[in-house]
């Protein structure tokens, strides 16, 4: 299979590079960046005296979580507030704000006191894709958010009915080219993840196959198995349990290396398109301004709690890879994964209904 370019690729490398020049700085030749390093070290200092690391937090946490009670993102906001209030010894409540894709519950964040007593549980949708989706939103992340900690990832499967005759990802690809438009997939609803991944494989692959949109994963995969519709990339939480009954057939995992789940079925990458990636991923918002200092407690104690063995046994058994960053690190994630989906929405002509 033939690999093609990748705009988004080189959209998102240089949102990680910064232009460098070199400086006088108190009679010591240096970088910009190294001055711009060296203040942001001193100013964290300064703001991290013993109030700030000793007072806080003084009364409960929230984690507002932009979607209903029930399902993966509740569970992961729940399991993330226990591990916390264990760790800072407050009670941290999960406030559910559901509406609108997300944005009722960003909103809220975004407008909350910037004190390190409102944090939000943030995905890709809310954190990365709206923004090309929508003309426009109350918030902007990168305006209206500090990241705290990046807290996991899961890949999405592309899977098929074990009855197709549609065994690995080049067969999918060689049939959708001598056939195009005639082969169908599933999403779990226009600009889902599934839907924005599949997306980003036909540009890959330069193959034409018809969107069948549903409301949920789960009534997608219910039509993949039945055969209705030929294939679909979902969550690996979502299809894990009818994977393990044989009733749906996984040809590919979106994540970089093999999942210790599924480790006989080859990547996206090794089997003939090197370098593709469509990972689903959530981490922690605090609303900007919060103090750099609670901020960085946040973050180390966040980082403390996704490295407890029970804790990431007990996301393994949701399909949730614990991988916790840094605030920095976070941070470069949130540009890189937002110019990646422009560009495929761009691409794709996606709008929301």
């Amino acid at each position: 299979m033939k690999s093609s370019p990748r705009p988004w690729a080189l959209i998102q490398e240089s949102v990680s590079h910064e232009t460098d020049v070199d400086i006088n700085y108190k009679g010591t030749k240096m970088s910009l960046k190294s001055k711009l390093a060296l203040s942001g070290l001193l100013l964290s200092l300064s703001l991290a005296g013993p109030t700030a690391a000793t007072s806080y937090p003084e009364k409960p946490i929230r984690i507002i979580a932009p979607i209903a009670v029930g399902g993966l993102t509740d569970t992961l906001a729940r399991l993330v507030a226990a591990g916390l209030a264990e760790q800072l010894k407050q009670p941290v409540i999960v406030d559910n704000r559901p509406g609108a894709g997300g944005i009722i519950g960003m909103e809220a964040a975004a407008k909350a006191v910037p004190d390190g007593y409102t944090l939000i549980l943030a995905y890709q949708g809310v954190a990365a894709v709206n923004a090309s989706l929508y003309e426009s939103l109350p918030y902007d992340t990168l305006r209206d958010f500090m990241p705290v900690a990046g807290l996991g990832t899961f890949p999405m499967v592309l899977v098929t009915s074990p009855g197709k005759h549609i065994k690995s990802v080049d067969d999918f690809v060689s049939l959708a080219k001598e056939k195009p438009n005639t082969l169908s997939y599933a999403s779990a609803g226009n600009a889902t993840t599934s839907h924005l991944t599949m997306e980003l494989f036909k540009k890959e692959s330069d193959i034409q196959v018809l969107h069948v949109p549903y409301k949920g994963e789960g009534p997608a995969n219910t039509d993949v198995v039945g055969g209705q519709v030929d294939i679909a990339f979902s969550s690996l939480a979502s299809v894990m349990p009818l994977i393990r009954a044989q009733r749906l057939l996984p040809l590919g995992i979106g994540t970089l290396e093999r999942s210790e789940a599924l480790p006989n079925v080859p990547t996206i990458s090794q089997s003939g398109m090197p370098g593709f990636e469509a990972i689903g991923w959530y981490g922690l918002l605090a609303p900007a301004q919060t103090p750099p200092a609670i901020v960085a407690h946040l973050s180390e104690t966040i980082q403390r709690v996704l490295n407890e063995p029970a804790m990431r046994e007990k996301l393994t058994s949701l399909g949730v890879t614990a991988n916790p960053t840094s605030s920095s690190a976070f941070s470069q994630q949130i540009k890189a994964e937002t110019a990646k989906w422009k560009y495929v929405i761009q691409k794709a002509n996606i709008k929301i209904n």
